[in-house]
């Protein structure tokens, strides 16, 4: 009988519970939490990189002849959560190509400054950003170069809002020097990028 009893009170404190829940959660709506934004709007950037660049060809004319490596430090700063502008420097050290009364090819560092726009598309579920940017700059080896160039690349955020890395590539046309027609080289970035 005492065992009957227990069960009996048990249980009825349980329906009385389980009722009294049923009440209190009708009247409540619950929402599931927002997602976290891996890219977000007013976020500076500060990077890191190292730089491959080429610039083989037969009419090649611009800082150097074969390959460059080096790396740099860059500045971004987005408005929004796609537009932005970005500030770079880089030092590369190359061959220097002889042109016609410049004497002979010889090893030189060059030193590259340049500022971009900058448009990305970011994918928060996988916390990826594809971007495209366009710009313009300065290239200084003994001689002084102007400089356009174009470019691809993604990020990928490590920690969202805080940590990435990114790979890009960019094509950067020299001008017209010393009457020779393809003046331009292809370069590669590959660094890390820290938001703040």
């Amino acid at each position: 009988m005492k065992q009957l009893a227990i069960t009996l009170t048990a249980c009825c404190g349980l329906l009385t519970s389980a009722f009294a829940g049923s009440l209190t959660l009708s009247n409540k709506e619950y929402k599931a939490p927002a997602p976290e934004l891996c890219f977000g709007d007013h976020e500076w950037q500060f990077d890191l990189f190292g730089q491959y660049s080429v610039g083989e060809g037969p009419d090649h004319a611009a800082t150097f002849r074969d390959h460059g490596w080096g790396g740099g430090l860059g500045l971004n700063y987005f408005f929004t959560r796609n537009l932005g502008i970005g500030v770079d420097a880089a030092w590369l050290y190359a061959t220097e190509p002889q042109y016609q009364g410049h004497g002979k090819s010889h090893q030189t560092t060059i030193h590259n400054f340049s500022g971009s726009l900058i448009y990305r598309m970011p994918i928060d579920s996988l916390c990826l950003a594809p971007y495209a940017y366009v710009g313009g700059g300065y290239a200084v080896d003994g001689e002084d170069w102007a400089t356009a160039h174009a470019g691809l690349g993604v990020e990928y955020r490590i920690t969202p809002q805080k940590f990435g890395v990114f790979l890009d590539g960019r094509w950067t046309y020299y001008g017209d020097r010393f009457q020779r027609g393809d003046l331009n080289n292809f370069s590669t970035r590959l660094g890390f990028r820290f938001i703040f």
